[in-house]
């Protein structure tokens, strides 16, 4: 089947540019002497998960429990969770996963940490915690300055074993150029591996420091101070790591096909794919919510739940009725998680459908 004959909206993963988009990161990886961790949150998908395994991941990063559960099911034995645990049932099930895989998860405060420590103490098991250092985010994570005292803490915690520091240099999707996103990425290295030696007395982490992003994974060099980086949004790329230097347009692996139901007047047409199919989200810098792989001039710059207003003013593509067409959107780990399924195809061909296996589990 060709990608022409698929009922629409659909999700499309172009499998040539998948592969040379793990190929190209592992390669980054390797050449910095880093593990690579990826982030399983983008894709959400066992076969994509799988297909960084046999690139040489040294395990993968969820972003919760229900993503964790997903992958365990499939085989995949080694998880890190890059996030806070809070709740009780969200303890009970992270012991059930933590007694059939190897798992860690992130701590930043002492009211996080204490009732993982009770839990699993009573169990008699131990949790590898890695504390998250905020480096300039300001989302969740220790300030540099409080990691040391808050790392004596976690070690009068029963049921807890401090095994390592992560950060997520996030605050890169600001950075107006490339000589910034090789800046955050040098500061980044430069307080994790300062934090590595403050801690060298009282734990063992060096085994573990863990960063990263898609943007900053080209600029690692070996001795950087982290040993692993968490990429996610490599595997597929899109309008924002175009925007951050990431990626080119023959770079984006993932596409919304969409069929063109209305064209109102010259220069407009709409499509039968809206919010509910590309998500809300903004690119840094792009207009829009995304763009025509067959004409990059073609942007969407308004969504309707199930309508997509197409401007064709500056493009040289010409549309009729009943036309398919391939959005590039702006974030594709939101979009990912809006389809039941994602085909992949080389050459326009159906090759394969993936469950988005990890779809929806939020908690």
């Amino acid at each position: 089947m060709r990608i022409s004959e698929l009922d629409t909206p659909a999700l499309l993963v172009d499998l040539y540019r998948l592969e040379a988009n793990l190929d190209r990161v592992a390669g980054f990886a390797r050449a910095a002497d880093l593990k690579l961790r990826p982030h399983t949150k983008t894709h959400k998908t066992i076969h994509i998960a799988q297909l960084q395994l046999a690139r040489g991941a040294a395990g993968i990063t969820v972003a919760k429990i229900g993503e964790a559960e997903v992958m365990a099911d499939a085989g995949i034995d080694d998880i890190f969770i890059a996030h806070q645990i809070v709740g009780t049932k969200k303890i009970e099930r992270l012991l059930a996963l933590a007694q059939r895989v190897t798992i860690a998860v992130g701590v930043d405060s002492r009211d996080a940490a204490a009732p993982l420590s009770s839990a699993f103490a009573q169990r008699g098991l131990r949790l590898p915690v890695l504390i998250e250092v905020d480096v300039g985010l300001h989302r969740c994570g220790v300030t540099p300055e409080k990691v040391l005292d808050f790392a004596r803490q976690i070690n009068t915690l029963p049921g807890l074993n401090l095994v390592g520091l992560f950060t997520y240099p996030g605050h890169v999707y600001a950075a107006r150029s490339q000589n910034e996103v090789a800046g955050i990425t040098a500061y980044e290295c430069r307080i994790m591996n300062e934090l590595t030696n403050q801690l060298a007395p009282i734990a063992e982490v060096t085994d573990r420091v863990s960063g990263g992003s898609t943007p900053t994974a080209p600029h690692y060099t070996a001795k950087c101070g982290l040993t692993e980086i968490r990429a996610g949004s490599y595997v597929f790329n899109d309008r924002t790591q175009l925007d951050r230097w990431s990626a080119r347009p023959g770079d984006c692996a993932l596409t919304v096909l969409a069929t063109v139901v209305s064209t109102p007047e010259p220069g407009r047409a709409v499509l039968d794919a809206g919010s509910k199919s590309l998500a809300a989200d903004l690119a840094p810098d792009s207009p829009g919510h995304g763009m025509l792989k067959e004409d990059n001039d073609a942007i969407l710059v308004k969504l309707n739940e199930e309508h997509g207003f197409l401007d064709l003013s500056r493009a040289s593509i010409k549309l009729k009725v009943g036309d398919k067409v391939e959005v590039i959107p702006n974030h594709c780990c939101a979009v990912c998680n809006l389809f039941d399924e994602m085909v992949a195809a080389r050459n326009g061909e159906v090759l394969e459908t993936w469950p988005v296996a990890a779809r929806g589990k939020l908690r």
